[in-house]
């Protein structure tokens, strides 16, 4: 079942009602950005937060629902003058699955502007976390524990022109496009990059004349070697499958394992 609460209220008593059913697994989804979803679906309560959303700007510091989309986020801001997730600008998702994955690009991350988050934990008591530079890494965040769920999130913020936020942002979005971001249907980045490699997994997947390749409708991308994207009807497996075929050759060839930074959802062969 799905469960789409409208505020952090009725999250709160959807928890508590389902604390009654221990039996119920429970599944979080944001904006549903970077996963990939069995055809068999998911077992359980699948909590949707997508529609806590609302910012408040306190100052030089923001806080922004979970639900909102780091995007719109990043442009409400900078239609202020408010610099800080400008650089998310254009990436799908939402604000908590931002923080949730610590995303980053082009140079910067969230954990560089984040100041606090606000959290409920499964039994429906709230919870206010304190930013600690120790527990972010690359593309990691201590709330993939899966021990609580992000309902908010507070940002550090300074001016800028939004003239010349605009100028970047717009920048930001051209180049996803070009990269072919939004041509077709797809999970966003399918690997996360390890500078251990010496070559982000994109690069590695093009240099095995990968691109291209498909299996079904699943297909990597004409653009970018790290996009996998549906080019017609194809189903979870089929994605599955290719993304299992990409590590496995990646493996043989290179000896590097790539790590997937697409989250798979429900039950999989």
């Amino acid at each position: 079942m799905l469960l789409l609460p409208r505020s952090v209220d009725e999250l709160v008593t959807v928890l508590r009602v389902l604390a009654d059913f221990p039996a119920i697994p429970i599944v979080v989804l944001g904006g549903g950005a970077n996963v990939l979803v069995s055809d068999s679906g998911v077992r359980g309560a699948v909590i949707g937060t997508s529609s806590i959303r609302g910012m408040e700007i306190d100052g030089d510091s923001v806080s922004v629902g979970a639900g909102m989309t780091v995007s719109d986020a990043a442009w409400e801001l900078g239609r202020r003058g408010r610099a800080g997730l400008h650089f998310l600008y254009a990436m799908p998702g939402s604000t908590g699955g931002a923080v949730w994955m610590n995303a980053r690009c082009y140079g910067s991350e969230v954990s560089d502007v984040l100041e606090s988050v606000d959290l409920v934990d499964f039994s429906g008591r709230p919870s206010t976390y304190q930013f600690r530079k120790d527990d972010f890494s690359y593309k990691v965040s201590p709330f993939q524990s899966g021990t609580s769920i992000i309902v908010g999130a507070r940002f550090r913020t300074w001016s800028q022109p939004p003239e010349l936020l605009a100028e970047k942002m717009v920048s930001y979005r051209d180049d996803r496009k070009k990269k072919g971001h939004f041509s077709f249907p797809s999970a966003g980045s399918i690997f996360k990059n390890d500078h251990a490699f010496g070559a982000p997994s994109g690069k590695i997947i093009d240099s095995l004349g990968l691109r291209g390749y498909r299996i079904g409708d699943a297909k990597i991308s004409d653009d970018h070697g790290n996009i996998f994207v549906n080019a017609g009807n194809a189903c979870a497996r089929d994605m599955h499958r290719l993304i299992r075929f990409v590590q496995a050759r990646v493996l043989d060839e290179t000896g590097f394992t790539l790590e997937p930074e697409v989250r798979f959802l429900g039950d999989w062969d």
